[in-house]
């Protein structure tokens, strides 16, 4: 019995996402606990977000009423009680919901929440899941150890196919239920989480990984996901399909791209792209990143990234072939790329040892640049002004730029810098050329 509570507090920590209606109330009767501070969080992707604190009176009762400028969507809340008590359930924006304990510990089987038909959904259907999914489990177990004796094996598999039956009848009652209940959606993602997502670091046979492949993109919501507790063990489990020795290498871009087209809500759809930038960066995977970024630029919805996704975005807008940003000059005003010259932009930063060996080697190759009509423009990512005078005051070319910003300044932002020394290579239409970390791969091209 004590396995079976642990497995519906686990399913109650999923969640699914709703658009919102209109705020309803949470109302709490717990005796036990008056005087106390309850907070109440949602899960909103990797994160919790405390979306209230109040004390309970000296009744045990408090409610909550989420403000209606700031509905709260419909998924997994859970409230905690310091030192020790956490409780997970279903909220919905369409229920006046009241939850009671008289015990001073509350655990599942001592309070009463009424009013919630979603919650009585799931805690009536969970066990019927369960124990359909235990006895495949175990019919498969079975027939994998009766192999050979005939006897053993034709009953277990006859079992089988009935309870694989009754699970697509199950399955069918929670689509029809689906367009009513919360719930019923809720079970549909668990299913998909325990039936194909969660089988992915187990599984090796490529048509199997090619199936699960198509039937999670096809039913994995985003939404739901975004709102359950299991954002980051999802998406961890997805990447085995990507790995470099993965049939499906090369195409976590694309797939992602995918569910985000299904996606309707922004703080989800941006959850998701921005974590899947950073998995693009922290693996090397610039294909996918360069996928990824294709299709949020196209879909238009992306109009003041930050973080790790504006990153992305910005250096897939430098790509060779493509207009360069704008420089913004010492009084602010623009930059015009000289007509008839190419320009040659150096990002550094003073006190670099990376940075001293790129300048050096351009101050002695500056007059093979001015032979071949290329100008010079340095950027400093210097702080400090008299810093940035003694470093440049020697420099042969005349324009230098430093806003004192950092790295946070608007040319290192608008030109993707995440490292020093970096140059970029701009024609006289100001058109990119080339990108280079040193001026020695820049050079060997000229030669």
């Amino acid at each position: 019995m004590k396995m079976k509570r642990n497995i519906f507090a686990a399913i109650l920590f999923i969640g699914f996402g709703l658009q919102p209606v209109f705020s309803q109330t949470v109302k709490f009767e717990l005796p036990a606990q008056k005087g106390k501070t309850l907070y109440l969080l949602a899960c909103k992707g990797v994160e919790r977000d405390t979306i209230f604190s109040g004390q309970i009176d000296k009744k045990g009762d408090l409610i909550f009423t989420p403000p209606q400028d700031k509905p709260l969507s419909a998924g997994v809340v859970s409230f905690n009680i310091k030192p020790d008590i956490n409780f997970d359930f279903i909220y919905s924006p369409t229920e006046n919901i009241t939850f009671h304990c008289e015990d001073e510990y509350i655990s599942p089987q001592n309070y009463q929440l009424t009013n919630s038909p979603e919650n009585d959904f799931i805690k009536t259907h969970f066990v019927e899941q369960m124990q359909l999914r235990e006895k495949i489990m175990f019919c498969d177990q079975g027939m994998q150890l009766y192999r050979e004796n005939k006897k053993l094996y034709d009953p277990l598999s006859e079992e089988k196919k009935i309870l694989e039956h009754q699970q697509t009848v199950f399955d069918n009652m929670l689509q029809e239920k689906s367009s009513q209940f919360y719930s019923a959606r809720l079970m549909q993602l668990q299913n998909l989480m325990n039936n194909y997502v969660g089988r992915l670091q187990t599984t090796v046979d490529t048509t199997e990984l090619a199936r699960i492949r198509k039937y999670t993109l096809s039913n994995l919501d985003v939404e739901a996901l975004y709102r359950s507790g299991m954002w980051f063990h999802t998406i961890n489990n997805m990447l085995e399909l990507y790995y470099k020795e993965s049939a499906f290498y090369g195409q976590f871009g694309s797939d992602i791209a995918t569910l985000l087209e299904k996606t309707p809500s922004q703080e989800p759809f941006f959850a998701l792209a921005n974590d899947a930038a950073t998995i693009c960066d922290q693996y090397g995977w610039n294909d996918d990143e360069a996928a990824l970024s294709k299709y949020l630029i196209l879909s238009g919805r992306v109009t003041n990234p930050q973080g790790k996704l504006r990153q992305i975005l910005t250096i897939y807008k430098l790509q060779p072939g493509m207009s360069a940003p704008k420089i913004i000059g010492v009084n602010g005003d623009s930059l015009n790329f000289a007509k008839g010259k190419r320009t040659l932009v150096l990002f550094y930063e003073s006190g670099c040892n990376n940075c001293e060996n790129a300048i050096n080697q351009l101050i002695g190759n500056y007059s093979v640049l001015e032979e071949r009509g290329i100008e010079v423009v340095s950027i400093a990512a210097d702080y400090d002004k008299d810093i940035f005078e003694n470093t440049s005051r020697n420099f042969p070319w005349s324009t230098k730029l430093c806003d004192f910003k950092g790295f946070t300044g608007d040319n290192f932002n608008n030109y993707g810098i995440i490292g020093t020394p970096t140059f970029y290579m701009i024609d006289d239409q100001g058109i990119i050329q080339g990108k280079y970390a040193g001026l020695e791969e820049f050079l060997n091209i000229l030669k």
